[in-house]
């Protein structure tokens, strides 16, 4: 009975962890019998948008939703949580019976479950939602230096000369709450000239946004806050403002479906441009969903269409080598996803977790990139530094709404097509700087034509970069890409030009029919490679080392770790003893968020029993069992992404490889005439035995749970909790006595796990 009842606490657990009532996507067929009336729905800056862009007011995607189909699916719903007129859907929660029976509705195209799957995608600890990862550094103010920098960078005094400073636009913000942006002086401005037009809170169906997340504050302050020295954070002071709440932390499955209402909510308003410094990754999807094909990345496409530029977080996974791409909805097609540098003037470097493209279908991604360290302002009411592409995306935002106030007159398409071409590198680019950070000087018809910095000589094996010694740019890197006809980069680097004797890429190290594409110090300059045949190995990975082979990473499929454990019993009233396990192995995991795993480990047991008044009545003073042990367990993993903190539940097994016991017999002292000296000090005698076959066919198991603490999502550091439910003794073990005198079924213990 008892383990009957321990087996129902675990199931029940499990069960609630698995959530019987999942989230769907329900997908409708049509629009028929619904009305639609642009000039009452949309506000009047949307429909300026509209037939600025030439977009069709009139088009489906606009009508609502036909509201008979809505009741008939919810009423075998556990709740409607959202829906989208661009995608024709609800989002709705309900039991997989009732989403079977919704799918069998004649209006009903189909029913598609919403699924978080994958691990827990965090910057050195901390947390990545869809929020996307943000490190705080500092919590005093932030040297003057640092926020000149961010703005500089862009050479954003080019903006302010002129006093560009995005008015005219409209910018929504959608994140996970914009707390105390209603009292902060960083935003002061804002609330003076009424330039914050609307919020809505979707998760929570209010207009109320002013609470929860920091994320949003700190995002908002890189578009447009000025500190308390009067100082620009952004570049976007005079633009109105859109605050959308569309995240909660942990959720995993609903965020995607308000993130595309909070996409028609800012086109419905007069939305000119979304930042999205949120993103959905590996805790819900494959490396080869990144393709621009998920529903958001297909939001994010229409509501481009519909005028609206969108500027997305690349996402934090750059220094996770089994990711190694960015993140939807950066990955559509027109949205400009923008990737992190370091907050150096001097130096052009990649900042680690900034994610690396390209898409998952070959895509160029990043498009450009700015700091990914950034002052911001501090809910607290202060100001402090803060780290993730969360900010570089805002920042770029900023400086696209100034950008755009300059040319007004372009469609969101065309302004992202400019903000390309305005950046430093370009042409060049990679999947690692995009083409570089944008610059203000392209907008204000004060960019300055390059000067050549560089030659490229055709030799008979080969190319040769050569530098005119006048040149010396404070050191800094040449930036080379080899591009294939497809135009898919097969490798790209950065190193420090050779004055005296160039650089030179041979032929044979390249192949036929591929393109050298250089940039030095803002001039660009490609050249054939007419090579017959070979593999690249000159250029360096997508991690900025200095020279290696460009390799693909895995992106998905099974992931592998390496584990130490160690578990120790509770203690137990009926036994007199102890009972250790050491065990170390591999795992094996597979899936998204939710990972179905399994582990082999071969474990060292050690079981020590005393004598305890009669109770082992056999054992005379100590017996001692040693086995080697080869132990599986299966489980299930899940992210909890508020905390970094995965949690398992399975079951384990383990077959005895061998059985050492060991024998201590007390000898009692005793004086010539054979009377017991007082205190009886005492010898012993070991008498060893051997187990035979019986031994080897020990099994043990039982249920265990874990949790443990995601570092860099590589090493996690964990609790480990276990409840045997089969015997350690049995009548078997002669030497031990009693079956029933049993250490405790619980045991605790610590474990690392690694994932190379």
């Amino acid at each position: 009975m008892r383990k009957n009842f321990i087996l129902a606490i675990f199931a029940l657990v499990s069960t609630v962890a698995m959530a019987q009532e999942k989230c769907f996507w329900v997908f409708f067929t049509d629009k028929n019998d619904t009305q639609f009336d642009p000039y009452s729905y949309f506000d009047a800056k949307a429909i300026e948008r509209y037939e600025q862009c030439g977009a069709d007011l009139y088009d489906i995607s606009n009508f609502p939703l036909n509201e008979s189909y809505v009741n008939a699916v919810n009423a075998y719903s556990t709740e409607v949580f959202g829906e989208s007129r661009w995608l024709n859907a609800l989002g709705v929660t309900a039991t997989d019976d009732n989403a079977a029976l919704i799918a069998q509705m004649p209006f009903v195209a189909r029913v598609q479950e919403i699924v978080s799957k994958g691990t827990l995608a965090s910057l050195r600890g901390t947390k990545q939602s869809r929020l996307e990862d943000f490190d705080v550094i500092n919590d005093e103010d932030a040297p003057v230096e640092v926020l000149t920098d961010q703005l500089k960078r862009f050479g954003g005094q080019h903006f302010i000369d002129k006093g560009i400073d995005g008015k005219g636009l409209r910018i929504c913000v959608m994140d996970g709450g914009f707390p105390k942006v209603n009292t902060h002086p960083a935003f002061q401005h804002l609330r003076d000239n009424h330039q914050i037009l609307k919020t809505y809170n979707f998760p929570n169906k209010k207009e109320d946004v002013y609470g929860w997340s920091t994320h949003g504050t700190m995002v908002l302050s890189c578009i447009a806050g000025i500190n308390d020295k009067g100082q620009k954070l952004g570049l976007a002071t005079g633009a109105e403002f859109l605050l959308a709440r569309t995240e909660i932390d942990p959720e995993p499955f609903k965020e995607e479906v308000w993130w595309a209402q909070g996409a028609e909510w800012a086109d419905k308003n007069g939305a000119d441009i979304i930042n999205s410094s949120l993103g959905y990754g590996k805790d819900r999807h494959w490396t080869r969903d990144m393709d621009g094909t998920s529903y958001v990345a297909k939001a994010a496409n229409k509501a481009v269409e519909k005028g609206i530029l969108i500027c997305n977080s690349a996402g934090n996974e750059g220094d996770d080598k089994r990711w190694m791409t960015i993140i939807t909805p950066a990955d559509a097609e027109n949205v400009l996803c923008v990737g992190g540098i370091n907050a150096d003037l001097e130096k052009y470097t990649h900042i680690g977790f900034s994610s690396y493209g390209p898409s998952a279908d070959k895509r160029l991604k990043p498009n450009v990139v700015a700091f990914g360290i950034a002052d911001v302002a501090d809910p607290s009411g202060g100001y402090t530094i803060a780290a993730g592409t969360s900010f570089a995306s805002p920042l770029t935002a900023g400086f696209c709404a100034c950008a755009w106030q300059t040319m007004r007159n372009k469609t969101a398409l065309q302004m992202k097509a400019e903000i390309e071409k305005s950046a430093d590198l370009y042409p060049y680019f990679d999947y690692a700087y995009g083409y570089g950070v944008p610059q203000a000087a392209y907008f204000t018809n004060e960019h300055e034509p390059a000067v050549r910095t560089f030659n490229l000589v055709q030799e008979k094996d080969g190319v040769r970069i050569t530098f005119p010694p006048i040149f010396d740019f404070n050191n800094e890197d040449v930036f080379i890409n080899v591009e294939g006809e497809d135009g898919v980069l097969l490798g790209y680097y950065k190193l420090s030009p050779d004055k005296k004797n160039g650089i030179v890429l041979k032929n044979k190290d390249f192949g036929e029919g591929k393109k050298l594409n250089v940039s030095y110090h803002g001039f660009y300059d490609f050249c054939p490679i007419n090579g017959m045949g070979g593999d690249i190995n000159l250029l360096a990975n997508n991690r900025n080392s200095q020279n290696g082979t460009f390799k693909e990473v895995k992106k998905e499929g099974w992931q592998t770790s390496f584990f130490l454990q160690l578990d120790h019993p509770l203690k137990s009233n009926q036994w007199n003893g102890s009972n250790a396990h050491f065990d170390f192995g591999f795992r094996w995991m597979y899936g998204k968020t939710y990972k179905i795993g399994m582990g082999l480990g071969l474990g060292w047991n050690e079981l020590i029993c005393r004598n305890k008044d009669g109770q082992l009545d056999l054992l005379k003073g100590e017996t001692r069992m040693k086995n080697f042990q080869l132990r599986g367990e299966l489980f299930q993993r899940i992210a909890i992404r508020l905390w970094g903190i995965n949690w398992d539940l399975g079951v384990y097994g383990g077959v005895n490889a061998t059985r050492n016991i060991t024998l201590i017999e007390n000898i009692n002292w005793t004086d010539n005439d054979g009377n017991a000296l007082n205190p009886q000090p005492y010898d012993s005698k070991v008498v060893t035995y051997i187990s035979g076959a019986k031994a080897m066919n020990r099994f043990e198991y039982g249920a265990t749970t874990r949790i443990s603490y995601s570092i860099a999502n590589v090493i996690n550091i964990g609790v480990y909790g276990s409840y045997r439910l089969s015997p350690v003794i049995t009548k078997e073990d002669f030497l031990l006595g009693s079956p029933s005198n049993q250490p405790s079924p619980w045991s605790v213990g610590i474990e690392i796990e690694v994932a190379p």
